[in-house]
């Protein structure tokens, strides 16, 4: 039975913290493994547990064909395997729902189909929710939808079918007290079929669909129900969070808070268990749990068992040690059910264990793994994704826990780099391996093959603590012609011409940047012409940052985003009404539309307004790091240089990144001079020209000259600086600038309380 679907892969729609100072200040004390080789630890060996998730694909066939490609959903009761979802007519108006099952083993398999063709043009019919009673019966609820100026509706029917697709009741919720949405439903055994939506609930009858109660819960959305007991549980958001609470479905009253260990948010499904209560899917794998244990059980981890979890579209457990999951081809996107079965962790261990840690991982980088474990058979990568452990009420959780594992000595023997890491203080402490010997023993790697300057932007006091595999960049725009020959400017530079030009600065760069979204794009941009981290030095008492937070001054605290949104700024380049425009370019393409599109001119990346930094900086695809401390140095260096092969290279750029490959980097440059081509159904190839609406006119995004294509390769060859995200630095700016944008003190006093405050922090971590 489906429970629900949750927010497992949410947005972070906060800013992480930095781990805190004391956090910092423990690292000076601490007795880490990283100041030498070690063999003992937790990277120098591996223990059974270490292999307690893996699992091997085995053989497995339904005992009939069915049509898989239009299946999504995926969920089981007692020995029954159910999978289904919905195609669509030509136009995307007409569905028709798919339902298929099996028993465990794959023998008798039920398929059939629901039509939900409408009988009224411009009518959407589509089914939302699915569940399943202890016998077999379907209980499904169907949206009409229709829109338009003289007639719009919105109505919900609940439909039950046999188990062999057999209709054989419908109601209209519409009348029977579910008045406006469906969000959620599931079958409570006992009770009856229970639907969420527009701040209540109701429940049905299973025999014939008739109203049996209406319930006011004046919540806004249910993440999940959960049965349990013949009663429900429901997880759902608050003021400050998730709750989960009892609901009596008897008296329609909230009961206990129910304990669970994390956060149901972390996982993507929450399914009714059949070998345990619930059954819960993450982007890392598959868990386990049950009321009252004080912790979820890590069943299957996907990456250990060499399974992308991009590709997963539905898990049933079968057995305590076997799932059938339904999976996407990843080379022709078609989809079937497959088994897979636990590895014994004495079979597993015929291969050493690499750990790599991280807090939230990158596509590209799991299915380098992936690939790196099918094909390695001294190694294989265990990834440690610390972001399952960020919880309602505390979403920092996860890094915490991370950093204090590092703190701790428990440092993975492979890192992903994160903005909320103090990279400087553990280099600084030896917690991480310089990597140019690395690269220097390895005859099949040569640094001449790629972009030095990418891998020279990351060296910390002369050493290579991390690589870069790909990048993207980030500067400042603004049209050649209004620059009077400058490739850099000062602050004064860049607000003389504003002057000239009647400017104001607050629209220096166009609408919608607030105070604060300056600022940290300052910091982001020119945190090397205040802070010196190889010496130990900051600079923020100068005459150029106080300059700096006069013109910050100038930007509004908040932004009016209905006047953004209700008016066409995309002309005011071409129309002087801005100056500057902040630029992010992941490939060749960016660059092209910016000069084309928004400024319809020459421009030059002439990057924020310093004296001494370049304004422009790279932005890593991926920061990867080795433990000092790591037994398997040999085995994390060679996962780190596939990463820097033909094929992981160009996945890469595929995915919008420039890649740090020169001969690739180059081609991708070449290509943007070419037409743009599409091939015909006949095979035959044309070009055409891609446009874009600038002020309301179409303009043409033609490829770029022989010298425009010089220009962004020599510019982009030439940057030297990384971005620097470091958040107690920003914290600190913007809450002692708060007393000089308030009038409460001067901007002396104010550079002087930020240099004291900045140069403690850079001296306890570096």
């Amino acid at each position: 039975m489906i429970i629900s679907r949750t927010g497992g892969e949410r947005v972070m729609a906060k800013f992480k913290k930095t781990v805190s100072l004391t956090l910092c200040a423990t690292l000076v004390a601490a007795s880490l493994a990283g100041c030498g080789k070690s063999e003992s630890g937790s990277n120098s060996s591996n223990t059974s547990s270490d292999y307690d998730h893996i699992y091997k694909e085995v053989d497995f066939d339904l005992s009939t064909d069915v049509d898989t490609d239009y299946l999504y959903n995926m969920f089981s009761y007692g020995d029954r395997i159910v999978a289904c979802g919905s195609s669509y007519d030509d136009e995307g108006n007409n569905s028709t729902y798919n339902v298929v099952s099996f028993n465990t083993d794959g023998s008798d398999v039920v398929s059939f189909s629901i039509n939900n063709e409408s009988t009224t043009d411009g009518e959407s019919v589509y089914i939302s929710e699915i569940c399943c009673d202890e016998n077999g019966d379907f209980y499904l609820t169907k949206n009409l939808y229709s829109y338009s100026e003289d007639n719009s509706y919105d109505i919900y029917n609940l439909d039950k079918y046999s188990s062999d697709g057999e209709f054989i009741w419908e109601v209209n919720l519409s009348e029977n007290g579910n008045e406006t949405s469906v969000e959620e439903m599931c079958y409570v055994e006992g009770k009856g079929v229970l639907i969420s939506g527009s701040e209540k609930m109701a429940l049905y009858s299973a025999e014939d669909g008739s109203l049996i109660k209406n319930y006011e819960t004046n919540i806004n959305y249910i993440e999940n129900i959960i049965p349990k007991d013949g009663n429900v549980l429901l997880n759902y958001w608050e003021d400050d969070g998730y709750a989960f609470k009892e609901y009596n479905l008897t008296d329609g009253t909230f009961g206990d808070d129910v304990s669970f260990p994390g956060s149901l948010s972390n996982y993507n499904y929450c399914l009714k268990g059949t070998y345990s209560d619930l059954l819960l899917l993450s982007r890392n794998g598959i868990y386990t749990y049950n009321f009252g244990d004080q912790e979820v059980t890590y069943v299957c981890s996907y990456i250990d068992s060499d399974i992308d979890p991009d590709y997963v579209e539905g898990v049933a457990q079968v057995s305590d040690d076997e799932f059938i999951l339904l999976v996407m081809d990843q080379e022709d996107y078609t989809y079937k059910f497959t088994k897979i079965v636990k590895v014994p962790a004495k079979e597993a261990m015929s291969q050493q264990i690499i750990t790599l840690g991280c807090y939230w991982m990158d596509s590209n980088i799991r299915r380098a793994v992936i690939d790196f474990n099918k094909t390695n058979t001294k190694y294989r990568i265990s990834v440690k994704d610390y972001s399952m452990y960020d919880t309602d009420t505390d979403y920092d959780a996860g890094i915490t826990k991370l950093n204090t594992d590092i703190v701790g000595g428990d440092v993975p023997d492979i890192i992903l780099a994160s903005t909320e890491m103090p990279m400087e203080s553990y280099i600084a402490k030896g917690i991480f391996e310089d990597l140019e010997p690395l690269i220097e023993s390895d005859d099949e790697f040569d640094m001449d093959d790629y972009l030095q300057n990418i891998f020279d932007a990351f060296r910390r006091d002369g050493k290579l603590y991390s690589v870069v595999p790909a990048f993207s960049v980030f500067t400042i725009a603004a049209a050649t012609s209004n620059l009077d020959g400058k490739t850099s400017w000062t602050m004064s530079e860049m607000e003389q011409i504003a002057d000239s030009k009647n400017i104001a600065y607050k629209d220096m760069f166009g609408v919608g940047y607030s105070r604060n979204d300056i600022m940290s794009i300052a910091v982001y941009l020119n945190e090397t012409s205040y802070i010196d981290w190889d010496n130990h030095e900051c600079h923020f008492d100068s005459d150029e940052f106080k300059q700096f937070l006069s013109f910050m001054k100038e930007f509004p605290e908040q932004i009016d985003y209905s006047t953004i949104y209700s008016t066409d700024t995309s002309d005011y380049y071409r129309k002087g009404k801005a100056l500057a425009a902040i630029m992010y370019m992941g490939d060749f393409s960016d660059y092209t539309e910016d000069l084309r599109g928004e400024f319809g001119e020459d421009i030059t990346l002439i990057g924020f307004p310093s004296d001494s930094s370049s304004g422009s900086a790279i932005i890593p695809s991926v920061e990867i790091c080795i433990s000092s401390s790591t037994s398997k140095e040999d085995g994390c260096w060679e996962f780190i240089k596939g990463l820097f092969d033909d094929d992981f290279q160009q996945s890469l750029a595929n995915y919008g990144y420039f890649p740090v490959e020169k001969s690739l980097f180059e081609k991708l440059a070449d290509n943007q001079m070419k037409a743009s081509t599409w091939t015909n159904d006949d095979g035959t190839e044309e070009t055409y020209v891609n446009t874009t609406y600038i002020g309301g006119v179409e303009v043409e995004i033609t490829p770029l000259t022989q010298k425009e294509r010089d220009y962004i390769v020599n510019f982009i060859e030439s940057l030297d600086q990384r971005v620097d995200y470091n958040e107690e630095i920003l914290n600190i700016i913007s809450e002692e600038a708060e007393a000089y944008f308030n009038g409460q003190k001067s901007v002396d006093d104010v550079a002087s309380i930020i240099q004291s405050r900045i140069n403690i922090y850079v001296n306890e971590n570096s």
